[in-house]
């Protein structure tokens, strides 16, 4: 793997008293962080929960009487197809962060990104980089280190996914007649563009010293950034196998469809990062997703599609939540 622009040779990981931003580990704190965790996890399950059902009783009025079908194989590989969706997330940030020189213990990452994410449920969506930063400090990885990476973690996954959804925007009848439309092709280009690592660099330092604190020691090369760029757009593909096989165990799908399927996941996501005020993007995510399915089948199948959707990728969210910090304490 190519090795990170460097302006420091130093790293939290490498000595932990050169970087005063590295959180001290304190021998008798597991236990309390670990109820302190469990009580968090709690906590944000019920807003999960809440929001949830709101979104279903206020949508579920617009769900007409149709002839259903289900096919639980579909099922299957949709929820399948979720979970290698989150491990591939889990694993590009892990690798980022290492590339920064903020590395943690594989299943201590794995974690603390599952466990943070519930956080986004929480309207903004701004604790669960909080609580990822936080959660990486008291590991030892400098506050700067782990900011950068969450901000290279959104920017990846917002431009990855209009990257995907632009095939949608400009064939899609429901964007026909808007001619900014066009404008989205400029999206993946500008944020590439910010990524360059003359620039990056240079944006993220400024914001440091705003704050009064030191610059970062690392920032990834343009060759590596144009890799994160390609695997990015590689899990929403793997995303949009889940819409795909959604749609397929409800209704019947046309062969020649499935670009729309595949791509439709990818504009909910955007629409849901568009949406960040809501908890969790909800509404907005699965609006994306309905508008693009429903060029496929008919708008109660989209919209349940959308629906089924989140509710597999929330119980598979849970359930890495739940088993992830299990298995960190496990492990040495």
């Amino acid at each position: 793997m190519p090795n990170a622009v460097a302006l420091k040779t130093s790293s939290p990981e490498a000595d932990p008293e050169a970087d005063p931003e590295a959180g001290p580990r304190e021998p008798g704190a597991p236990r309390v962080r670990s109820r302190r965790g469990t009580a968090l996890t709690v906590g944000l399950v019920l807003v999960v929960a809440a929001s949830l059902g709101y979104a279903v009783l206020s949508q579920w009025s617009n769900l007409p009487e149709i002839e259903w079908r289900f096919r639980p194989g579909w099922l299957a590989l949709a929820v399948l197809a979720l979970v290698a969706f989150q491990w591939l997330h889990i694993e590009l940030w892990r690798a980022m962060l290492a590339s920064l020189g903020g590395a943690l213990s594989p299943w201590k990452g794995r974690s603390i990104w599952s466990t943070t994410l519930l956080a986004r449920y929480v309207p903004t969506s701004a604790l669960m980089a909080v609580g990822r930063i936080a959660l990486s400090r008291r590991e030892g990885v400098a506050k700067r280190i782990s900011t950068a990476s969450v901000v290279y973690e959104v920017a990846f996954t917002f431009t990855a996914a209009v990257a995907v959804s632009t095939y949608l925007v400009l064939t899609l009848p429901a964007f026909d007649g808007h001619d900014l439309r066009w404008l989205v092709l400029a999206i993946p280009v500008a944020g590439l563009l910010a990524l360059h690592p003359r620039i990056f660099h240079v944006l993220a330092d400024a914001a440091l010293r705003r704050l009064g604190r030191e610059g970062l020691p690392l920032s990834l090369p343009l060759s590596r950034v144009v890799g994160y760029f390609v695997l990015f757009v590689l899990s929403f593909f793997v995303a949009g196998v889940a819409v795909l096989a959604m749609t397929e165990a409800l209704h019947q799908v046309p062969a020649e469809d499935t670009p729309v399927l595949i791509a439709s996941y990818s504009l909910g996501f955007a629409a849901g990062v568009i949406g960040f005020v809501l908890p969790g993007a909800l509404g907005a995510r699965e609006a994306g997703v309905a508008v693009a399915v429903a060029a496929v089948v008919p708008a109660p199948v989209a919209l349940a599609v959308a629906l089924a959707v989140r509710f597999a990728q929330v119980a598979v969210e849970l359930a890495y939540a739940a088993v992830m910090p299990v298995v960190a304490r496990r492990r040495p």
